[in-house]
């Protein structure tokens, strides 16, 4: 993997918000590796403190509920860049019966981290939205100029949060003169990316059910519906250089166009694990778009870089993470252990 600009991050004052959450937790030891000093800002809600543990010393750690105007003012004061990953993200499972609970705390994350970092006179901002905000029609893959505002369904409220704060980065982009990248990423993977109930994306969704013996294993949806998944590490990435080249409030897609069907990843996931259950699909239940995945050209055009990390690659290392953590994860005196869901995996 190509480094980021080896000069730019060196000594920059950097907060993440979302810091513990899991994209958080590997941008932040992405930034501290180029020698950015980061302030981590997160409630813990999802996000873990352990995921930091490696680099605990070499960052500042704020515990801290970022509905707070005032707290979002504290964290963001003395920072050159703020990369603004704080979010409430779920599975299709939460999110389609959420709406406006996800509308009203993505919307708030979103402008009080702006509005503060616009005070405090931040030099640049990333905005994490998402690509949710497209709407089910669009063509696949699917280019930024598909934005119409109507975003996809089952996701709706999450999306036009995410929604809120991209115009708001839009008007203080005019109005102040700020830097603002815009990310839209696309279904995130990784070591990391925990099992979490019915809040749960596809991916950890599927492993868990794997590596439980689940037998049979079922899913939402027909089985055919298609993403192409993101390695967190190509994300991550590509945040950095949107900051490091495109601070200019005009969205940008982080995926790529690779799809793999919901059938063929649980596939793939058995033959990681070297487990055989039989499969079964639930047409009756929602399964988003029958096809998912974004355009690239515009992030190879304005960063010169594609995300690359191969699919098998990317879940072999986070199946081996999830092995290493099993036992830990499985006790029923570990904090965050429960028993699994009788819902079956949905995807996003």
């Amino acid at each position: 993997m190509q480094p980021v600009d080896s000069t730019f991050w060196v000594d920059r004052k950097v907060l993440v918000t979302g810091g513990a959450g899991f994209i958080g937790s590997h941008l932040t030891r992405r930034l501290v590796a180029a020698g950015a000093k980061v302030r981590v800002a997160d409630n813990l809600e999802r996000g873990r403190k352990e995921s930091l543990a490696d680099i605990e010393g070499q960052i500042e750690f704020c515990l801290v509920d970022l509905a707070s105007q005032d707290n979002c003012l504290a964290v963001t004061a003395g920072m050159d860049v703020v990369m603004n990953l704080a979010a409430r993200a779920c599975g299709m499972e939460y999110s389609q019966s959420h709406h406006g609970e996800m509308l009203t705390c993505n919307a708030l994350l979103g402008l009080n981290i702006l509005e503060a970092s616009r005070q405090n006179h931040v030099d640049r901002v990333l905005v994490v939205s998402t690509s949710c905000v497209y709407p089910d029609e669009a063509a696949v893959p699917i280019r930024e100029e598909a934005f119409t505002g109507v975003p996809e369904r089952v996701n709706e409220g999450y999306a036009l949060g995410k929604i809120v704060a991209e115009q708001q980065a839009r008007f203080y982009a005019r109005e102040y003169g700020m830097k603002i990248a815009i990310a839209r990423p696309n279904n995130a993977y990784g070591p990391g990316d925990t099992w979490d109930g019915d809040k749960s994306h596809v991916i950890p969704a599927l492993i868990k059910r794997v590596l439980d013996d689940e037998n049979p294993v079922v899913a939402w949806g027909s089985g055919k519906q298609s993403r192409a998944f993101v390695h967190v590490n190509d994300i991550t990435r590509a945040f950095m250089l949107l900051i490091e080249h495109y601070a200019c409030a005009d969205p940008v897609n982080v995926g790529h166009e690779r799809e793999t069907s919901i059938a063929d990843l649980l596939r793939l996931i058995c033959h990681l694990t070297g487990r055989s259950p039989e499969f079964r699909f639930d047409p009756t239940k929602p399964e988003g778009a029958p096809r998912k995945s974004l355009s690239s050209e515009k992030l190879r055009r304005v960063t010169g870089y594609d995300p690359d990390t191969p699919l098998e690659q990317g879940l072999k290392a986070m199946v081996d993470w999830y092995a290493a953590h099993f036992t830990l994860a499985r006790s029923p005196h570990h904090p965050r252990a429960t028993s699994s869901p009788q819902g079956a995996a949905s995807t996003k």
